[in-house]
């Protein structure tokens, strides 16, 4: 039965001396909302029939059911784009974000500007209710697996972007660590491309900070 739908998650490591990427295998505790019973229920017992490793811990069909619900937050989000609470999917998507929740935005609407709002907002993927239910819960996997393979900033690196996110400039930085200027603008470079890789990109200095007070790599 095709109930969801594409999805555009990407991820690829940074390469290079200063910074690596670790990973670890656990289970995904997964919280589904959608006002939509038949769906809701749907999509719960697809995955606890098929996806042995994504652990459904909240299935609800209201937003505040969800974030009062005991095991909120999970550490991914099925949110459908359009509940009955009167909630904008920007304020949803952030206020996931901000428990340590990732996002995977579902929806029978499907065009480029929900789209882009709904990843803008922070969402890890969009997927339309027009496709297989493999495709949510390969958009889930997907968003775990980013959130499972923690960027471990070794060295100068992750000194560079807490002094960036400081107010540090680039020469001010090279000078306090007693690196080259070049050095320090190859680091940020390879954190902004690991982000850009992972879907998260860093258009600003504004957010490429955000982007590391998610991972809770600067406060």
């Amino acid at each position: 039965m095709r109930l969801w739908g594409e999805f555009a998650c990407a991820q690829e490591p940074i390469q290079g001396e200063n910074v690596e990427v670790q990973s670890t295998v656990q289970s995904c505790r997964v919280g589904i909302v959608d006002d939509h019973e038949l769906l809701l229920d749907g999509l719960t017992m697809y995955m606890r029939s098929n996806a042995p490793d994504l652990d459904v811990v909240i299935s609800v069909t209201g937003w505040f059911e969800m974030i009062r619900h005991s095991a909120f937050p999970p550490d991914v989000v099925v949110m459908d784009l359009q509940l009955q609470e009167p909630i904008s999917i920007e304020t949803r998507v952030r206020t996931c974000l901000a428990a340590g929740a990732l996002v995977v935005v579902v929806s029978a609407l499907d065009t480029d500007e929900i789209r882009e709002s709904s990843l803008a907002a922070g969402a890890s993927a969009f997927v339309s209710k027009s496709s297989p239910a493999d495709s949510v819960v390969d958009a889930v996997r997907t968003a775990w697996s980013q959130k499972q393979s923690t960027v471990a900033f070794v060295d100068t690196a992750l000194e560079t972007l807490r002094l960036y996110a400081d107010g540090l400039t680039p020469v001010d930085i090279g000078l306090q660590l007693g690196i080259p200027f070049e050095a320090v603008k190859s680091n940020l470079s390879r954190i902004r491309d690991h982000y850009a890789a992972t879907g998260r990109p860093t258009r600003s200095k504004q957010d490429l900070i955000r982007r590391a007070a998610e991972d809770g790599l600067v406060s």
